[in-house]
């Protein structure tokens, strides 16, 4: 909603009544004007015209139209936007209209507490929270890695709800964003578009600011909104390096963290009921949110034979079932294709022990518009070598 230049005029002549609470206001902000003027006259730098009483409300409607005439447009409920990190946004290659849509839907929401030990501060900036997966980014400041060496937390304890969480009640990936991303050819690149050493690619954990940021990925993926708006804490301990020997703490120090996540649920559901050529697995239901991918296929189970080798290094042969055919990357309604989407922690397997259910879940490398996604496709075959996947390796599936 916007005012025109001609409505501000209009206003100007009219007695227009204002507000007690908004002429006190005005009043009070042109007093701190004019005492920051008055001081900076008194140093010799300008002159100012003194005056006293209550401002007249014609006056005040003057300022606002002079204010409004300099800016354009004044316009109600103006959105504000948080300030992504940048392993959130780089590493998984957002733009900006995808991440304000995130932020818009809860799915994406700023955290902004700060916790300083031994001169080491860190920042928990931000978390993406959908049904199955969580993101968090935290700021670290205060510390320099030796070159060459992975920086990390000894240990990284995590409460939901304010339970400590039981063996394999979640999964968990963590580590410092180190300037690489998955390209769509699977092979690492860095996110600002450097190129790569010939020698092969170094990881940039410091930012020109002289700043790191760590991640952490929490997944859940047999119970669907398992993290959504439920109380967290997190408990970072001992910054230091690994090193061939292991960890090794520079700072041995606990910065602590308690807040609500935030979340969304929106996700887009179809029921392809695709069969998935000679595989014998038919794809029934699939969730894509911005973050994630979750395949429910029917599968009846094969069992088959690997080879292995136990202690002793004698060949032994093991019986497990065949895997479903993966899902690697989808199409968009643009053309585009995405390829090698996965971004752990994920998890395959049959639901039950009785049941030809089998699920596929795994949060993807970059923001999605669920909505744009015009086909999924599975891994058919993998060719040879180095070699790319192309579309005769693939099983083709459009959803509606």
């Amino acid at each position: 909603m916007s005012m025109r230049e001609e409505d501000i005029f209009e206003k100007l002549r009219q007695d227009v009544p204002i507000p007690e609470t908004v002429q006190k206001k005005a009043e009070d902000a042109f007093a701190s004007i004019k005492k920051d003027a008055q001081k900076r006259r008194v140093e010799g730098k300008m002159a100012v015209k003194r005056s006293s009483g209550r401002m007249p409300k014609k006056k005040i409607w003057i300022l606002v139209a002079a204010a409004v005439l300099a800016f354009g447009t004044v316009t109600a409920g103006a959105a504000v936007y948080m300030q992504w990190s940048h392993g959130l946004s780089e590493g998984m290659k957002a733009e900006q209209e995808q991440m304000h849509k995130l932020e818009a839907d809860n799915m994406a929401s700023p955290v902004n507490q700060s916790v300083s030990e031994q001169g080491i501060k860190v920042t928990a900036l931000q978390s993406i929270v959908d049904n199955y997966y969580v993101h968090l980014a935290f700021k670290v400041e205060g510390y320099e890695p030796e070159a060459g060496k992975q920086p990390d937390f000894e240990d990284v304890q995590i409460r939901i709800d304010g339970q400590d969480a039981p063996d394999g009640e979640f999964s968990i990936s963590r580590g410092f964003y180190n300037g690489l991303v998955q390209g769509n050819d699977g092979k690492a690149v860095y996110a600002d578009g450097t190129p790569l050493p010939e020698e092969g690619p170094l990881e940039k954990y410091v930012r020109e600011d002289g700043s790191l940021e760590y991640e952490i990925t929490l997944a859940k993926e047999n119970e669907k909104g398992y993290f959504i708006g439920k109380p967290i804490s997190v408990e970072l301990k001992n910054l230091g390096e690994i090193t061939i020997d292991g960890h090794i703490p520079d700072i041995e120090d606990t910065w602590s963290f308690t807040w609500t996540l935030g979340g969304s649920d929106q996700v887009r559901e179809c029921s392809p009921d695709q069969e998935l050529g000679d595989s014998k697995a038919i794809v029934k239901q699939v969730e894509i949110s911005p973050i994630s991918m979750r395949v429910v296929y029917d599968f009846p189970r094969q069992e088959i034979e690997e080879k292995g080798y136990n202690e002793s290094g004698e060949e032994i042969i093991s019986k497990t079932y065949a895997e479903a055919p993966w899902l690697t990357g989808v199409r968009m309604k643009d053309g585009t294709t995405y390829m090698y989407l996965y971004r752990g922690p994920g998890s395959s397997g049959y639901l039950s022990e009785d049941s030809d259910a089998y699920a596929l879940t795994y949060g993807i490398d970059r923001i999605l518009d669920p909505d744009q996604v015009e086909s999924l496709l599975f891994v058919k075959s993998y060719p040879e070598g180095d070699k790319l996947l192309t579309e005769d390796d693939l099983y083709v599936v459009p959803i509606e």
